[in-house]
C-alpha cells in the first residue's frame, strides 16, 4: 500500500489530468448520415491515440431504431467480431474479437474495465446485458495493454452511459410474448444534472435445445442513475447501475425443466475532472459486484465477485504534442460455492498496480506518431511489461496510412490458479501469464461520401494457458491469428446509405490446428434509407463456415454458413412521439450456434415512444 500511495503522490504533482470525453455521432444530419467519429470515450482524452486503430461506434439512436434490446444484437453488427450465444436471447455469450479467445476481449464502462472474477474465463457475461440504458458502444479492436492493461488483447468493448437524452417513455412487445418498458428521465438545475433510465424486458423465449419443446424465456430489469456536477474548473460524475436477470436454460442436448440461471450486478463509478492551464487531472473509483446462482435440481451453483479499481491519470497538452502519465490499483476477489453433490468452495482475492504512459506527437505535418508503455505488478505472479506504437500518415488528404506495434497479456483466472471440485480438477498456481504480440496495418481512403477502410493484422499469443488432465498449463509453442478487414460506407444518394464490411480471419492454435468457433468469413451489408419521416434500413449479417464442439459427443464438427436478413422501419408520428418496427431473421433461417444451442427463427418487435 505505501508505494501505491508513493505513486498517487508523485502522479500529482504533475497537476494535470485525463477525462474523455463523451462520443457523439449523428445518424441523418440535412439527410447525411455521418460517417466519421471525431472523438473516443478512452483512458487516454486524445482521439490521436486511436486515430491509427480500428474503432467502431453504436450511438443511441442506431439502438433505439433497430429495436435492439441486448448487447448481442448490437455489436453483431460490427466488423471482426464473431458474438457466439448459447442459446436466444439472455443466454452465456463469448466474444471472439480478431479471431482471439473470447477471455481476451476487455469490457468497460466508461472507460474502466469491468470483471467477474468468479467465473472459468474471469470476463463479463455481454448475454444478460440489456442495453437500453446505455448510450452508446465503442469497440476498439486490437492490443490495447497499454491502455487497458491485462486481458485486453484482442480489443475493448466500452459501453457508455454518461448522454443526456430526451425525457421519454417507451414501450416494445414482440414474438414469443415479448414485453418491454422503458423510462428515460434527465433534469438540469444549475450546475448540475441527473439522468435516470429505468428499463425491464421480459419474453417467454423458445426452447434453447432444437428438438426441444420446453420454452427458456428471461425476465431483465435494470436502473442506470448518472449526475454531473460541473464548477468552474473542474467536475464531477456519478454513475450507479443496478442489473438484474432470471433465465431458463437447457444443456444443449435436450430439455432440462429445471434448470435456472439467476444474475445480479451492481456498478459504483465516481470521476472527478480538474483543469488547468495545461491539461486536466482525472480521477476515477470503481466498484463490481456479481451475484449469480445457477439451479439445477439439488445442484446448486453460487458465484460471486467483487472488484474495486482506482484510476488517476494527468495530461500535459502542447502545440504538437500530449502525454498521459497514470497509475491504475485494483482489488478483486472471486469466489465459487456448490450446494449439492461435490460440495466445493473456492475464495481467492489479489490486487495489481498498474503505472502507465501513453502519448501522441505531431512529427510532421502529415505524420502522427503515438505510443505508450505500461508496466504491472499483480500479487498472483510477478511483473510484466506491455508497449505499443503506432501511426498514420496522411499522403494526400484523402489517403492515410495507419499502422499499430503493440504486446499484450492475458493473466491467469482465479479458478485456473486456485480453484477445485471433487470430480478431480485442481488448478495450477504456477501460471504465467499468455504473451501476445500484435502488428496491424492498413489505409483509409475517403472520395466524396464514401469511405473505404482495410487493416490487415496478425498476433502471436506465446505462453497460451490450456486445459486437460484435469487442471490448466502453459503449453509449448505460438498460437498465431492474422486475417483482413474492410469496411466500404458510402451514401449512394441524397437518401440512402450503404455500409459493407467482411472479415477474413485465420486463427489456428500453438500445435497448428484450427481453432472452434472462428469462421474465415464474417460480413455485413445493409442499406439504410431516410424520407421525410420515415427510416428504413435492411441489413444482412453472414457467417462462414467453422469448426464447432458437438454438443452430444464432443467430437469436433463442421458448421456450414449461416446469413440472415433483418428488417427495420420506423416513423416519427410528431416532435413528441415515433414507432419502430421490426423483423429479425425475417426469413425464419433456422440454425443452431453454437452446436446444440437454437437461435431465434423469424421474431417480430414493435416500440412506440413517446416523449414528455
Amino acid at each position: 500500500m505505501k508505494k501505491i500511495l508513493l505513486a498517487v503522490l508523485t502522479l500529482l504533482l504533475f497537476h494535470t489530468g485525463s477525462q474523455a470525453e463523451q462520443s457523439k455521432e449523428c445518424v441523418w444530419e440535412d439527410n447525411i448520415p455521418c460517417i466519421k467519429i471525431t472523438n473516443f470515450v478512452l483512458r487516454d482524452p486524445s482521439a490521436l491515440t486511436t486515430a491509427s486503430m480500428s474503432v467502431d461506434y453504436i450511438d443511441q439512436y442506431t439502438i433505439e431504431n433497430t429495436n435492439t434490446i441486448d448487447t448481442v444484437q448490437a455489436i453483431s453488427r460490427i466488423t471482426g467480431l464473431n458474438v457466439v450465444q448459447s442459446g436466444p436471447t439472455g443466454q452465456q455469450t463469448s466474444v471472439f474479437m480478431r479471431g482471439m479467445n473470447s477471455n481476451h476481449t476487455m469490457v468497460a464502462i466508461n472507460g474502466v474495465a469491468i470483471k467477474d472474477h468468479s467465473t472459468t474465463g474471469g470476463v463479463h457475461d455481454i448475454g444478460s446485458d440489456f442495453i437500453k440504458h446505455v448510450t452508446g458502444i465503442q469497440v476498439v479492436k486490437g492490443s490495447q495493454g497499454t491502455l487497458y492493461g491485462a486481458n485486453a488483447v484482442g480489443g475493448v468493448i466500452n459501453f457508455i452511459t454518461t448522454d443526456s437524452y430526451a425525457n421519454s417513455i417507451s414501450t416494445t412487445v414482440g414474438s414469443n410474448n415479448t414485453k418491454g418498458i422503458t423510462l428515460k428521465i434527465h433534469r438540469d438545475i444549475d450546475n448540475h444534472s441527473i439522468s435516470i433510465i429505468a428499463d425491464g424486458t421480459k419474453s417467454d423465449g423458445i426452447s434453447i435445445a432444437p428438438a426441444g419443446t420446453e420454452k427458456d424465456g428471461f425476465d431483465a430489469n435494470n436502473i442506470t442513475v448518472n449526475t454531473n456536477s460541473k464548477y468552474e474548473g473542474y467536475d464531477i460524475r456519478t454513475t450507479l447501475i443496478r442489473r438484474t436477470s432470471d433465465s431458463d436454460l437447457d444443456g444443449g442436448s435436450g430439455d432440462d425443466l429445471d434448470y435456472t440461471a439467476e444474475s445480479d450486478m451492481n456498478l459504483y463509478q465516481l470521476s472527478s475532472k480538474i483543469d488547468n492551464s495545461k491539461g486536466f487531472t482525472n480521477f476515477t473509483f470503481s466498484r463490481t459486484e456479481y451475484d449469480r446462482e445457477y439451479v439445477n435440481g439439488a445442484e446448486i451453483d453460487e458465484y460471486d465477485s467483487i472488484g474495486n479499481t482506482f484510476l488517476l491519470t494527468n495530461t500535459i497538452m502542447e502545440d504538437r504534442y500530449d502525454i498521459t502519465p497514470g497509475i491504475e490499483y485494483e482489488y478483486f476477489d472471486g469466489s465459487f460455492k456448490n450446494r449439492g453433490s461435490y460440495s466445493a468452495s473456492v475464495d481467492v482475492d489479489g490486487e495489481n498496480v498498474g503505472y502507465f504512459v501513453n502519448g501522441n506527437m505531431m512529427a510532421s505535418d502529415k505524420l502522427l506518431v503515438s505510443a505508450g508503455v505500461r508496466q504491472d505488478d499483480p500479487s498472483l505472479f510477478g511483473k510484466y511489461t506491455t508497449y505499443r506504437l503506432g501511426g498514420t500518415y496522411d499522403i494526400s488528404g484523402a489517403l492515410k496510412l495507419k499502422s499499430n506495434y503493440a504486446t499484450s497479456v492475458k493473466t491467469p483466472t482465479l479458478y485456473e490458479m486456485h480453484g477445485s471440485d471433487n470430480y478431480g480438477y485442481n488448478g495450477n498456481p504456477n501460471l504465467q501469464p499468455e504473451e501476445a504480440e500484435t502488428i496491424d496495418i492498413g489505409f483509409e481512403y475517403t472520395v466524396g461520401n464514401s469511405v473505404l477502410d482495410f487493416v490487415y493484422f496478425t498476433t502471436d499469443l506465446t505462453n497460451p494457458i490450456t486445459s486437460g488432465n484435469n487442471t490448466y498449463a502453459n503449453a509449448s509453442g505460438t498460437s498465431n491469428r492474422h486475417g483482413a478487414e474492410i469496411k466500404f460506407n458510402s451514401m449512394i444518394s441524397d437518401n440512402v446509405y450503404w455500409r459493407n464490411s467482411a472479415t477474413f480471419t485465420v486463427a489456428e492454435d500453438n500445435n497448428g490446428t484450427s481453432v472452434v468457433r472462428r469462421p474465415k468469413w464474417l460480413g455485413l451489408t445493409a442499406i439504410d434509407h431516410k424520407k421525410d419521416s420515415w427510416t428504413n434500413t435492411v441489413e444482412y449479417l453472414h457467417t462462414g463456415s467453422h469448426l464447432d464442439i458437438d454438443s452430444v459427443t464432443y467430437a469436433r464438427t463442421m458448421k456450414p454458413a449461416v446469413g440472415v436478413v433483418n428488417l427495420h422501419t420506423s416513423k416519427v408520428i410528431n416532435e413528441k412521439s415515433d414507432v419502430v418496427l421490426s423483423v429479425n431473421n425475417a426469413f425464419d433461417k433456422t440454425y443452431d450456434r453454437p452446436d446444440g444451442y437454437a437461435q431465434h427463427g423469424r421474431n417480430i418487435l414493435l416500440t412506440y415512444k413517446l416523449k414528455f
